[in-house]
Formats: C-alpha cells, sequence, structure tokens
C-alpha cells in the first residue's frame, strides 16, 4: 500500500491535534493519524455548507507546546477510496476559495475544520438531501466491487431485501 504524504501548516496541526483530543473522547480510546483522517473524510462527506466552513474563523487549534517538523508532515496508509476522496477535495475547493489549486495541506485544513464545526453547528449538514435508497444504492455498488461472482446473486437478493426493510422503517 502507498503511503499518503502531505505538508500541512502549523494551524493546520493545531487543528488537526483539538479534532483528535475531540475524537478520543467521544470514543473513549486513542487514535492514530490514519484513524482521524479516515474519521474526518467520512464525517464530511455529509457537508454541504463548505462555504461557512472556509469563511469560518472561529476554530482554533490547539495550542501545542512545540510544534516539531514532523508535526508539519503527515504520512499515513490510507485506503485508496479515502485518498481518491481527499483528492477529489483537493479538486473541489478551490472554486470556493478563488484560486487556482489548493495543496492537499489546505485540503486537509477545510476537511478538519468542517468536521470540527459540524458537531458544533447542525445547520451546515443537509441529511435530507441524500435519500436512504441512494445512501444504501452507493454501498451496494461500492460492496459488489468485493463480492465472488458466484456470491453475487445471493449478495443482491440480501442487500434488496435490506433496502426494502430500511426504507419501510422510514415511512
Amino acid at each position: 500500500m502507498k503511503y499518503f504524504q502531505a505538508r500541512i501548516s502549523r494551524e493546520t496541526a493545531q487543528i488537526f491535534q483539538t479534532l483528535k483530543d475531540t475524537y478520543e473522547q467521544a470514543d473513549g480510546k486513542s487514535l492514530t493519524q490514519t484513524m482521524v483522517i479516515s474519521k474526518a473524510v467520512d464525517d464530511v462527506s455529509v457537508l454541504n455548507q463548505w462555504d461557512k466552513v472556509i469563511n469560518d474563523n472561529s476554530v482554533k487549534g490547539k495550542e501545542l507546546a512545540k510544534i516539531t517538523d514532523k508535526d508539519l508532515r503527515i504520512r499515513v496508509q490510507l485506503s485508496p477510496q479515502t485518498q481518491e476522496k481527499i483528492q477529489n477535495y483537493k479538486y473541489f475547493f478551490p472554486q470556493l476559495v478563488g484560486t487556482r489549486s489548493v495543496t492537499l495541506g489546505v485540503a486537509l485544513k477545510f476537511i478538519f475544520k468542517g468536521a470540527i464545526l459540524m458537531r458544533d453547528d447542525s445547520t451546515l449538514v443537509d441529511f435530507q438531501s441524500r435519500d436512504i435508497s441512494s445512501i444504501i444504492d452507493s454501498c451496494k455498488s461500492k460492496l459488489a466491487e468485493l463480492i465472488a461472482p458466484t456470491n453475487r446473486v445471493t449478495f443482491e437478493a440480501i442487500f434488496s431485501e435490506m433496502k426494502n426493510e430500511v426504507t419501510s422503517l422510514k415511512k
């Protein structure tokens, strides 16, 4: 597996540490950089008010006694899906910022800020924009790639049954 690498600013390192502390308090256990980044990317996938996140200056990172050069480099093993999501954000953010491009470090900064802000401000998230069916269909297509061809029919049947049950609960 290839390493995901990015250089980050001192501010981003402080925001990352704040987010890490928040996640660790919520989970009650110590988390690695990989776990924090993956969780943040998953959390912000439902965020739809990125302009508010980018323009918000209320997020202050945890003051670290001493930030080392090591703290300013991220080198972790992430799943290809998570790396792809980060790359997609990297190409998405310039249109909101008004620049031609942003670095991976800046993309991570916005992702970390978004993960922190959405915990405090539920208006940043529009859960109605994605209905249950579309979420289930998205997961189904991702999982179908992992299923052996001989098991595909059984998988389709089980997944369809689950989708029917979940959508009937919604009503």
